[in-house]
């Protein structure tokens, strides 16, 4: 029995073995398919997932702008003390109360008086509107102010936008801060400036002013006038260089019967130094202190 085994397994052991080898294969493409798929699905799962973290981080951001935008959002009339300060100020611009402006700003220079109080074709400031954002910390503001201005003699208000930036001093008082050489404070007005609601409110004032002057040619042609004979300056910041816009003399004093000092010839240029009331200006003129009639410069 065993020798007829023997010899079965003799005749058959090449089929046998080649079975066992059939089988072998089956089994590594069976199992090594399955490996494969598990790398490639686990791969693009991966992958998936890699994409579907990405969207959700951006969708995150955009959720984040959106809920930064809407809690910065303009607004009107939202803070009285603000809405006081702002009203106060204006009110002492139409008065020319140089003196209370002083007190509403940080900072109040001889040039910003020289512009309030030579401003006498303003008659008064009204319909004051307070719009505002949230500045570069919790105690300061951008603040959009909308207005009529009333000139003197002239019936139809021109309607007009301002933009300040508010603070808290020391003290914990609203005060306006009036400071253009403070860059930080300068990008946050011109970045706030840019903002979508703000062009928004912009575009409506600009649209407010271009329908009074069309309606009313009295404030026309006052404007084009008003252009024209505006003193630039003693509204140029000290430290400007100034040109005589005629042959004038350079005195002593601020007045007309002081010592002449020299002459300037019509186009020479002078440094300002400030404004000293009645409308003449201090200058630098061959290394000291002069005057020349403001009227008599640009």
């Amino acid at each position: 029995m065993l020798d007829d085994f023997r010899e079965w397994l003799s005749d058959n052991l090449r089929y046998i073995l080649l079975g066992l080898a059939i089988l072998a294969v089956l089994l590594i493409l069976f199992f090594g398919g399955r490996a494969l798929y598990r790398v490639f699905s686990g791969g693009s799962d991966r992958e998936k997932q890699h994409t579907e973290q990405e969207k959700n981080t951006s969708e995150d951001a955009e959720a984040e702008e959106e809920e930064a935008a809407d809690t910065n959002a303009l607004e009107k009339d939202a803070y009285p003390e603000v809405n006081a300060l702002i009203e106060s100020f204006y009110a002492a611009w139409g008065q020319k109360d140089a003196d209370a402006m002083k007190e509403l700003t940080d900072n109040f220079s001889s040039t910003d008086e020289a512009k309030v109080v030579n401003a006498t074709y303003i008659e008064s400031y009204s319909n004051i509107q307070v719009y505002t954002k949230k500045g570069l910390d919790e105690n300061s503001y951008v603040v959009f102010t909308s207005y009529d201005l009333k000139f003197q003699g002239v019936d139809t208000p021109a309607p007009g936008l301002s933009e300040l930036y508010v603070m808290k001093d020391s003290n914990g008082n609203w005060r306006i801060h009036n400071d253009e050489s403070d860059q930080d404070v300068q990008e946050c007005i011109e970045k706030t400036r840019q903002e979508e609601d703000v062009q928004e409110l912009i575009a409506q004032e600009e649209e407010r002013y271009d329908q009074a002057v069309e309606s009313s040619e009295e404030l026309k042609n006052y404007l084009a006038q008003l252009g024209e004979e505006t003193n630039t300056a003693l509204m140029a910041d000290d430290g400007e260089m100034l040109t005589a816009a005629e042959d004038c003399n350079v005195r002593a004093d601020a007045n007309a019967s002081s010592e002449i000092l020299g002459r300037l010839q019509a186009g020479d240029q002078v440094k300002k130094l400030e404004n000293a009331g009645d409308s003449w200006i201090k200058v630098e003129y061959n290394g000291q202190e002069a005057y020349v009639h403001g009227d008599l410069l640009q």
